[in-house]
């Protein structure tokens, strides 16, 4: 068990640093996605077996990490971050929960990738369907399908969006920032989107309102776990009076950290602040590499052979959420 545990560790942080280095020149790889594919490559050449912890991974570090992603979340950010964003963040939640609902009637064997799919484009990508996954149960192979999915696809908007956004806004750089923040997936991605297009088209502004309306997405997901437990929960739990009981202690726990982290950030000295920041920043980075444990997990569970059944269906579904995002977001900006 030790051995593995050293093995996964190792592979989280090459992941992590080639990610950063990649960065660097401005490459887009995330640490999610090479853990995932280091996973399966490790159990389909059977270089070893991790079966005595991937439950300990998938499941238990999952879970923890899904809680420490409270700490990311604050009202007060999401109050001031609303002003221009809130109405068409949730629009595309109910077009994209709309969608779902008309593409599984298509594809009726795979709704568990789809919904998974839909709620990584609609939230925070990667964070997103790790979090939604931990309470609705799903497939493994329904999790890295869609985690490759987003990954591909935002990977893609990285280099695409920036361009797409100057050219419909091009004298209005802040709604090009919304743009970006509103449709592309992962944070990471949004953050390399939002940084190139500052620094080919030399605006602060707009990088400035891609991170804010990509914060502002990230803080729904405060909303949408725990009514996907409530909704994922048996008749039996929902007959129950006390509502706590309808909600895992992760997820308790994981609201308690966003109303703690809300409550701080509205109260604190100045003098704190940076302490505060760094304290923040400490317990957002445990999460992250507990989740990256998790995907390194899910990977060397999970066979090679298994995922080429997908075919392009997953590609398609993702590719027609992206585009209704996209559409969405533009035309409400131009009528604003």
């Amino acid at each position: 068990m030790k051995k593995n545990f050293l093995i996964a560790t190792f592979v989280v942080a090459i992941a992590e640093y080639i990610s950063l280095l990649l960065s660097n020149y401005s490459i887009v790889i995330s640490s999610a996605i090479v853990c995932i594919l280091a996973g399966l490559l490790i159990n389909h050449f059977q270089i070893s077996n991790f079966e005595n912890i991937n439950n300990i991974l998938t499941k238990n570090f999952l879970k923890i990490g899904v809680a420490l992603i409270g700490i990311k979340i604050s009202f007060f950010e999401f109050y001031n971050y609303a002003s221009i964003s809130f109405f068409i963040i949730v629009l595309n939640f109910v077009l994209i929960f709309i969608l779902i609902k008309v593409l599984n009637s298509f594809f009726d064997s795979n709704k568990g990738m789809i919904n998974l799919i839909g709620i990584g484009s609609a939230v925070c990508g990667i964070t997103a369907i790790m979090a939604a996954s931990s309470v609705m149960n799903n497939k493994k192979n329904d999790i890295t399908c869609a985690v490759a999915v987003i990954t591909l696809i935002g990977t893609l908007s990285v280099f695409f969006s920036p361009f797409f956004a100057n050219l419909i806004f091009e004298q209005e750089q802040i709604k090009a920032g919304i743009l970006l923040g509103a449709t592309i997936h992962d944070t990471s991605q949004v953050t390399a989107a939002g940084t190139i297009f500052q620094n080919i088209y030399g605006d602060a502004q707009s990088f400035n309102s891609t991170i804010s309306t990509k914060l502002l997405r990230n803080s729904f997901l405060i909303i949408l776990i725990p009514l996907l437990a409530f909704y994922c929960s048996s008749q039996e739990q929902k007959n129950k009076i006390k509502f706590f009981n309808l909600l895992p202690p992760f997820i308790i726990f994981f609201i308690l950290l966003a109303v703690f982290r809300s409550i701080v950030d509205a109260t604190i000295e100045v003098s704190m602040l940076s302490n505060w920041e760094k304290i923040v920043s400490f317990v957002s980075t445990v999460s992250k590499y507990l989740i990256l444990f998790a995907l390194f997990g899910l990977g060397s569970s999970i066979s090679i052979n298994d995922l080429k059944g997908f075919g392009f269906k997953p590609f398609l579904v993702g590719f027609c959420i992206s585009v209704v995002l996209i559409v969405s977001t533009t035309i409400y900006l131009k009528l604003i």
